[in-house]
């Protein structure tokens, strides 16, 4: 959708959303969850919410969860107020287009990531839900929301909310929540050959795209 130069955004008003740094040790309890997710429905409900539902899988199924079935029409209406200049930019037969889309930041938001500082200055990465890089090579990545995916969903959100601690203690160690990205990996192996099947998949679509003609992109 080409955008009017008056439709635009300015940058100073982008307002981004993150659990920010933690000093070590840091183990989160089911309160951090509580407000995680209040902030990530604060998020939804601004225009950007689009560009969540829009991203797929796993952060699909967490604006879903915030906002219902009944929002997912909407998407339909185009592009946000706020995609310009905070989504995704397209230039051809010189025309600059737009659509919503999430940045790194807010990606790492929606998944519920936390940094957590180290002694010797480096970060350790943890999240809620596991980020893009480790879903998208999981046995879980079938290129659709399938039942086996809620099932997971359903199962893993029970878990945080029965099985994460309520105080925050020195000898607890809870195995329901956040997760390091190599964890995350191990837990969602399911069956090895779904990575590759979705690998042929992509390589497939890429060959098409490439012989059609009169691509854009």
């Amino acid at each position: 959708m080409a955008v009017a130069p008056d439709f635009r955004r300015p940058l100073a008003e982008l307002c981004t959303y993150t659990l920010g740094h933690r000093p070590s040790p840091f183990r989160a309890i089911y309160a951090d969850y509580v407000v995680y997710e209040q902030l990530r429905h604060e998020f939804m409900n601004r225009p950007r919410a689009r560009a969540a539902f829009l991203h797929g899988g796993l952060i699909w199924r967490l604006a879903l969860h915030s906002l219902g079935f009944d929002h997912l029409p909407s998407v339909l209406d185009g592009i946000s107020p706020e995609a310009v200049p905070f989504g995704l930019l397209l230039c051809s037969n010189n025309h600059t287009y737009y659509d919503d889309g999430l940045s790194e930041e807010e990606i790492d938001f929606m998944c519920g990531t936390y940094y957590v500082r180290q002694a010797q200055g480096t970060d350790i990465v943890t999240s809620w839900w596991p980020r893009p890089h480790a879903w998208n090579v999981s046995g879980l990545n079938v290129g659709f929301w399938s039942a086996r995916c809620e099932d997971w969903f359903q199962t893993r959100l029970g878990n945080i909310r029965e099985g994460v601690s309520r105080e925050r203690l020195s000898c607890t160690n809870d195995a329901n929540g956040p997760m390091t990205s190599t964890q995350w990996k191990r837990s969602l192996k399911f069956n090895p050959g779904t990575v590759k099947m979705m690998q042929n998949v992509s390589a497939a679509c890429y060959d098409f795209m490439a012989r059609v003609p009169g691509k854009i992109y």
